[in-house]
């Protein structure tokens, strides 16, 4: 059973600095995933930051907790053309 929502986790994500390079031109297309563990809702992405190293995105988001003593937010980087995280 679902339980009921807690609160709220609002998150703000800002930059990332020097990210590995995965384009053929030595470039990256990143993006950020967000996701609170143990939670059936789709995960929040940023916009994707074409032939990015050093992103900066500036965007906000709202996470619906339900169980602040066992859900933990996954940040993941990844590039908007590969499978590969860039993290």
């Amino acid at each position: 059973a679902l339980r009921r929502p807690v609160g709220i986790l609002h998150v703000k994500v800002l930059h990332a600095m020097k990210l590995k390079k995965k384009d053929l031109l030595g470039a990256s297309d990143p993006y950020v995933k967000l996701k609170l563990t143990d939670d059936k809702m789709p995960s929040k992405k940023t916009t994707v930051k074409h032939k990015n190293l050093n992103p900066e995105w500036n965007e906000e988001f709202n996470l619906t907790v339900r169980d602040p003593e066992s859900q933990v937010l996954e940040i993941n980087v990844y590039d908007w053309e590969q499978v590969n995280l860039l993290s």
